[in-house]
């Protein structure tokens, strides 16, 4: 069979000739006008620039209980005076904030609206950093850990600032993941014209999905996190099959919402900061299981290359790729010599570039299972596909000799996410994750908590442990469950032989006081 032809490749790709005629036409305006009258925020958005994901922590200054609007500005006086090029909203202190930025110096700037106005005056400042991006001091595309201290009181800017209003939605806000995170299938975030706007115009993309980080539900010990990585093109919603599947009480979903037509070493480094290095999200009780679809198996192998052997990283208990191009993409190629707009994940999907030829460089961790399921049309010819990857390109050698098992589907590229022995294959790879529970002890957690009304006395995250694991908190203290670590010291805190630190312990003794005839023995 032939090398598939360009079109077949680019079809997945470019989603309709509209959409990619449209952003050519864009970025052809876009150069045009950074010869005339340049600025950086045009500049981020021509495709073929560099540009960096910054990110870090907000740290001291307003009180961690403060619930407050607060802006992360960059200001720019490479073209104009102090230009601002991108803001993150979020929506406390002691949290991290994400910015995408051309090279340059910047003026990092931190904004509260202390006087809940809904507007960001420029003597609100509560901190602010100077920084300088470029390829020799972040090669990756990602400047890490550029924390913020922030002040003991607002001061002045110095000059006028005029900041957009954040976007205030319906979507419940997290009480332990960044503002916006927590969204439904069916939000408007993961809608095709924003997976298109990840192709063609990155940066405009994460203004409207700054995260890369999103869930369904607020973050619970017990459950396994299966972490979705879609495709170039793709989004959230092609896993809503296997999502809707998953067993509610043991799984907990969240997903990687990317760019997907970037530089594939720059979203792989980000996959790594967010999912393995322990820094954004902690190491919990159980270890993550990652499902990854086309490109986004690429992706998540070349993070895996990316560990530094520290402690505090996490690795996954499995990792199962679904059709993805391990062997690169003939037709990538064809697409770089003749398409007149170049995506730069097009470089990286070549057979003969750095990124394929070094994506195997590294054996995957001992305890990390890779699980290859690929898709085929026409199991009796070699050289077939699944539409848009070859079979070679999914089974190339080095994935092969990598892999645990291997499971092929009769299916088409993406049909692969709904069909039925798929999904069933899933679900029995997945079961081989166990809980860091005992059954008995899952029980209880699928009992909830109470349904009271808590005083101000409680702290947020102490009223939603409460109401969300009230009665497994009761069966452990009243001796209801066969105990496991985890549980010493808070039964040492209900014994009375240790002071309450962790917010289960506070939540639980001030429950016990409040309450005295709801935590009673009834069993």
């Amino acid at each position: 069979m032939r090398t598939l032809p360009l079109f077949t490749f680019l079809s997945l790709v470019l989603l309709c000739s509209c959409a990619y005629m449209g952003s050519l036409a864009k970025q052809n305006k876009l150069q045009a006008l950074q010869k005339h009258n340049p600025s950086q925020y045009a500049e981020k958005h021509i495709i073929e620039r560099d540009y960096f994901f910054v990110y870090g922590k907000l740290t001291g200054g307003l009180k961690k209980s403060d619930q407050v609007d607060i802006a992360v500005a960059a200001l720019s006086s490479e073209f104009e005076r102090e230009e601002l090029v991108d803001v993150n909203y979020l929506g406390k202190v002691n949290s991290y904030y994400g910015l995408n930025l051309p090279k340059g110096g910047y003026r990092l700037v931190v904004l509260a609206d202390q006087n809940a106005d809904g507007k960001f005056s420029d003597s609100e400042v509560i901190g602010e950093k100077q920084l300088s991006v470029n390829t020799q001091s972040f090669p990756e595309g990602v400047a890490r850990d550029i924390n913020i201290a922030l002040f003991a009181k607002p001061v002045a800017l110095g000059k006028k600032l005029t900041l957009p209003s954040p976007q205030h939605n319906a979507t419940k806000q997290s009480l332990f993941f960044p503002k916006g995170t927590l969204r439904s299938l069916d939000d408007p975030i993961f809608s095709s014209h924003m997976a298109s706007l990840g192709l063609y115009d990155p940066n405009l993309f994460m203004e409207s999905a700054p995260t890369l980080f999103y869930a369904l539900e607020e973050d619970t010990i017990q459950k396994i996190p299966v972490i979705f990585v879609h495709g170039i093109g793709g989004s959230v919603t092609q896993f809503s099959d296997i999502v809707n599947s998953l067993d509610t009480e043991r799984y907990k979903p969240w997903f990687f919402y990317y760019p997907s037509g970037v530089d594939l070493n720059n979203t792989a480094a980000m996959f790594y900061d967010i999912f393995l290095s322990g820094k954004l999200i902690e190491k919990g009780l159980a270890r993550p299981i990652i499902i990854a679809h086309s490109m986004g198996g690429l992706v998540v192998r070349e993070a895996l290359n990316l560990y530094q052997n520290i402690p505090k990283e996490i690795h996954p208990a499995q990792f199962i790729s679904i059709a993805s191009p391990f062997g690169g993409m003939a037709s990538a190629q064809s697409g770089v010599n003749r398409a007149p707009l170049v995506l730069p994940a097009w470089h990286d999907l070549t057979p003969q570039g750095e990124f394929i030829q070094e994506l195997f460089r590294k054996p995957l961790p001992e305890t990390t299972q890779h699980y290859l399921l690929y898709a085929y049309l026409n199991a009796d010819t070699p050289e077939d596909n699944d539409g848009v990857v070859p079979l070679l390109s999914q089974r190339c050698d080095a994935v092969k000799a990598a892999a645990s098992e291997q499971y092929g589907f009769n299916a088409s590229h993406t049909d692969i996410l709904q069909n039925p022995d798929a999904l069933a294959t899933l679900s029995t790879l997945m079961g081989k994750v166990e809980s860091p529970f005992p059954a008995e002890h899952l029980h209880y957690f699928a009992m909830g908590g109470f349904e009271v009304t808590l005083s101000k006395h409680y702290s947020n995250e102490e009223k939603y442990i409460i109401h969300s694991m009230g009665k497994y908190l009761k069966a452990l203290a009243n001796a209801n469950l066969r105990p496991i670590a985890i549980n010493r010291d808070f039964l040492a805190v209900v014994e009375g032989s240790q002071k309450a630190k962790s917010p289960f312990e506070t939540a639980w003794v001030k429950f016990a006081e409040d309450f005295p005839e709801l935590v009673r023995n009834t069993e």
